[in-house]
């Protein structure tokens, strides 16, 4: 009896040498992110970061919220004197390389801005955006090699009461060595164009946003 329990020990040790042992207990966790290495490095709005690492390389999530304060703005409206206040919700995806070099970025974002032609009351208009957009960089870790893809809707520029004045729904694509381009439609009033791949510049000039924007504000009055 002792000399086959002892063969069977020595069964089990030669097993477990050739095979090796568990697949759980070989496979360790995942070494940490050491975060001061990342480049770019993370943003500290966005903060605090939740980072893991992935075969690919470290993956890092953030959020950031922001509620502002009415301010004076600086938009040109005659004699109207407008004010403005900005909510913005953002989260943010960082896909890292094995050097820690960034090569990609996505997010969500709703940002809108609340309008006003009096230091008090109620918001008059709003500019609001709702879109998903992905950072690539054709340099990882470069900042300066991005092109920046957006989609949703760009821009929605409305009184408090009634449809938007101006709205922009479509494909922004900013390259890093060229001018923005724009797919989509934009509403201006009752009339609707469709633009392909059309510069930006050509589908929202500083003028034609800035009397949308003036338009909206001062709606009723």
């Amino acid at each position: 009896m002792h000399r086959s329990r002892h063969a069977l020990i020595v069964l089990l040790v030669i097993a477990f040498t050739v095979l090796g042992a568990p697949k759980s207990a070989r496979a360790g966790a995942p070494p940490p992110v050491e975060q001061s290495r990342l480049v770019p490095s993370l943003s500290p709005s966005f903060a605090p970061w939740s980072c893991r690492t992935t075969q690919s390389g470290p993956v890092c999530k953030g959020e950031r919220h922001f509620s502002g304060a009415w301010e004076l703005s600086d938009f040109p409206c005659g004699d109207t004197q407008v004010w403005a206040r900005g909510e913005s919700d953002r989260y943010q995806t960082r896909y890292y390389n094995r050097d820690y070099l960034d090569s990609r970025r996505e997010f969500r974002t709703r940002d809108i801005d609340f309008l006003r032609t009096s230091p008090t009351g109620p918001a008059t208009a709003t500019i609001s955006t709702n879109v998903r957009f992905a950072e690539t960089f054709a340099v990882p870790g470069d900042d300066t090699t991005r092109t920046i893809v957006s989609d949703g809707v760009l821009w929605d520029i409305r009184p408090a009461a009634g449809p938007a004045v101006w709205r922009a729904v479509g494909t922004l694509v900013e390259p890093p060595d060229s001018g923005a381009t724009f797919s989509g439609h934009v509403t201006a009033g009752s009339q609707t164009t469709r633009y392909e791949n059309a510069p930006l510049t050509e589908v929202l000039s500083d003028d034609t946003f800035i009397a949308a924007v003036c338009a909206a504000a001062t709606a009723g009055q």
